[in-house]
């Protein structure tokens, strides 16, 4: 793998850093929260965050403040 397509999901969260993102995790969990904080290794704290019903994107509950290790992401939307 060339250093191109491995930075290529860090320069998608750098255009996001500050918006709304949507984070699938290997659970099968949804958190829909504002991003501020990432590092390398894909480890997230999104502000104002919410577990959304991943079918109906319903909220479930609001947790707040986040932090989201990478190793349980399964992806990140942007929106």
């Amino acid at each position: 793998m060339n250093s191109s397509s491995r930075d290529l999901p860090l320069s998608h969260l750098r255009k996001s850093h500050g918006a709304e993102v949507t984070v699938r995790l290997k659970n099968g969990s949804q958190i829909i929260g504002k991003l501020i904080v990432y590092d390398e290794m894909m480890n997230l704290v999104l502000d104002s965050a919410r577990e959304v019903d991943p079918v109906s994107g319903e909220a479930r509950r609001s947790v707040g403040t986040l932090f989201i290790r990478g190793n349980n992401v399964l992806f990140v939307t942007l929106e």
